[in-house]
């Protein structure tokens, strides 16, 4: 972090990341942030240290402790108690430690708010019911009920190994099998905590759903896989961005207009993941990858074997692909039987900043035995961030890739910095300058005590100062001799006597104003009812730190349009075809009075017929706008 407290969020890992889908990697990051500065335990040590940073508290700290020592020993005299300054001192640090704890604990809602907010995960209905804690279903998806498939038994001889079975990612994977190599597998939709996503949880999201994490999107409601989000609190764009699923090898799901259920989703991905073999391996380990070819190894066997056998080309014309690649696997499988169920994995680039871009891939498992895993490349496309918004889709199923402090958005993010206002710069800067003065000033008087004292010691009899201790008083000679003082204070005991004396240079008052005037500036804003939103109940939220600067600004820079004005596109006149629709455009005088403008501004439209505009609103309607499914 630099002095500064504004300092980007950052990884510690740096290597790609590889998840299996279905396998919560419960020892890696939640998926909880945190945006407050304090703890209970770091509170008071962190917040008090905030307080010196305005050199007027160091000032009078420094000075209270002079006045300290002065008051209770001999090492110098104090002109003053301790308390006056230590005092009010102590009533201004308080009222901003409260200023202090009052935001912090704002920002300690907000993140339990976010933290707690429900999200849906689709689980093996086995592991909630065998869970140590309670877990439950989400009533809202399917009534709470459970969904039961049924799938193969991956266990193959060496004899079988040749024969393809029914693939795992068709669109419904309840097979009616009438065999003893099937097994019934009940899928979940469990209701969680946002901070309980883990990376590999398999999450559902509904429409107008905040994105929970880093998403690698894996079905939708949409065709092809195909899903609308907004990522207005990401980038400030209102716009909606089109995202996809990976291009998943489906032939029943083409037959279907590459459209789905939900129900049908969940089945489909529980056959390529951990939900549905509990103890698959792997994709990416499939030994039958290393023995991938390129499309040029593979032209080049291809013909290779042509040249040799004219016969050979015949019968396995019409399957280039399948000898010059399937052959080739064919040869090695024989000697390396493969009995092991695969699941899907993402191997994806390691936490980082970047959101625009993302590389990764996605291993499925073979579709039949002797063949490698498919793998798919993925990129931005594909991936939903946390912070966007689900929009004209009614739901969405993806693999959460990166939680909580692994996210982009909160890489992207700033620790919550210790604002400091440019009032406080300024009153530091005053300070500098008036302590440069009171010291010059202190110096002087200090030795002009010390050289005074020393050139009128003895004149100075009625101070007690008496190099002969047993003389009486002067005038008095009838009383005992006194306590003479023999010696007077060096320049360094007179100085620090001059600093008690002149320390009000630096009005402790100003700073007590400061924090109250603050204070009371703060609830003002927030209980302006002008600038309250009712539609969202939104009052406006004074930073206490940086009220003090509202005054104080001069320009207002705004990166588009949309920030502080309204983007509003009316109709004003067209022409089709040399045909003009609209009401003619006036031109306006440059002389014009503000008057006049704004009238003009309040007709609006007025002047244009709908009934004119009528042939080309469908046509319009229905080139920009997309159907929404929300209600």
């Amino acid at each position: 972090m630099d002095s500064s407290g504004e300092a980007l969020r950052t990884s510690q890992e740096d290597s790609n990341r590889i998840l299996v889908l279905g396998n919560s990697e419960i020892n890696g990051s939640d998926n909880s942030i945190c945006t407050s500065k304090y703890t209970i335990l770091n509170f008071f040590p962190k917040a008090i240290r905030e307080q010196f940073r305005r050199v007027g508290n160091v000032y009078f700290l420094f000075i209270g402790f002079v006045m300290l020592i002065g008051t209770y020993t001999t090492a110098w005299e104090s002109a003053a108690s301790p308390f006056t300054t230590l005092g009010p001192l102590a009533f201004v640090i308080s009222v901003s430690l409260v200023q202090e704890a009052s935001a912090d604990v704002a920002r300690h809602r907000n993140d339990k708010k976010t933290n707690t907010h429900p999200c849906i995960l689709l689980k093996c209905a086995e592991d909630l019911d065998k869970s140590d804690k309670k877990r439950v279903r989400d009533e809202s998806v399917f009534n709470g009920k459970d969904i039961e498939i049924s799938l193969d038994i991956h266990q193959r001889s060496e004899d079988e190994s040749n024969l393809p079975l029914p693939k795992a990612y068709t669109t419904s994977v309840s097979i009616d099998v009438k065999n003893e190599k099937t097994k019934t597998v009940k899928l979940a939709f469990e209701r969680v905590q946002r901070k309980d996503i883990y990376a590999g949880d398999i999450v559902l999201m509904k429409s107008r759903d905040m994105v929970p994490a880093d998403i690698i999107l894996l079905a939708t409601s949409n065709q092809g896989g195909s899903a609308y989000i907004e990522t207005s609190s990401i980038d400030g764009e209102t716009n909606l961005k089109l995202r996809s699923s990976p291009q998943i090898p489906n032939d029943e799901l083409n037959l279907l207009q590459q459209t789905e259920t939900l129900e049908q989703a969940a089945k489909r991905l529980a056959g390529l993941t951990l939900l549905g073999y509990p103890s698959g391996v792997n994709a990416a380990e499939n030994p039958l990858n290393n023995y991938r070819e390129t499309e040029v190894e593979r032209e080049e066997s291809y013909r290779r074997i042509s040249s040799k056998s004219s016969t050979f080309k015949g019968m396995f014309a019409s399957s280039k692909r399948s000898m010059a690649y399937g052959g080739s696997i064919n040869r090695k499988k024989s000697k390396d039987v493969d009995t092991e169920t695969y699941v899907a994995s993402l191997l994806s680039e390691p936490p980082n900043p970047n959101v625009n871009n993302y590389t990764g891939k996605l291993t499925l498992p073979p579709g039949k035995d002797g063949d490698p895993s498919i793998t798919i490349p993925l990129n931005n496309d594909n991936i939903l961030l946390r912070g966007a918004v689900l929009r004209n889709t009614e739901w969405a199923i993806g693999v959460a890739c990166f939680t909580g402090d692994d996210t982009k958005l909160v890489l992207n993010s700033f620790t919550t910095p210790s604002k400091f206002s440019n009032l406080d710069k300024l009153m530091n800067k005053t300070v500098y300058v008036i302590f440069f003065v009171m010291i010059v000033l202190i110096s002087l008087m200090a030795i002009g005590a010390v050289v005074t004292n020393s050139n009128r010691f003895d004149e100075f009899w009625y101070f007690g100062l008496n190099k002969n201790t047993t003389q009486v008083w002067p005038y008095l000679p009838d009383l005992p001799p006194p306590e003479w003082e023999t010696t007077t204070d060096n320049f360094i005991q007179q100085f620090l006597l001059f600093l008690t004396l002149l320390s009000s240079f630096v009005p402790l008052s100003l700073y007590v104003t400061v924090e109250i005037v603050t204070f009371w500036m703060m609830y003002f804003i927030n209980t302006d009812k002008d600038i309250y939103h009712p539609k969202t109940d939104t009052p406006a939220l004074a930073r206490s730190t940086i009220v003090t600067d509202l005054g104080r600004v001069s320009y207002i820079f705004s990166d588009k349009t949309g920030t502080l004005t309204r983007n509003v596109m009316r109709f004003k006149r067209c022409s089709v075809d040399g045909l003009a629709f609209g009401a003619p455009i006036e031109k306006k005088s440059p002389k014009a009075t503000q008057e006049k403008e704004e009238e003009k501004s309040k007709e609006g439209d007025g002047n244009i017929s709908s009934e004119a505009f009528h042939p080309l609103k469908q046509l319009l309607v229905g080139t920009v706008s997309i159907p929404s499914l929300e209600t």
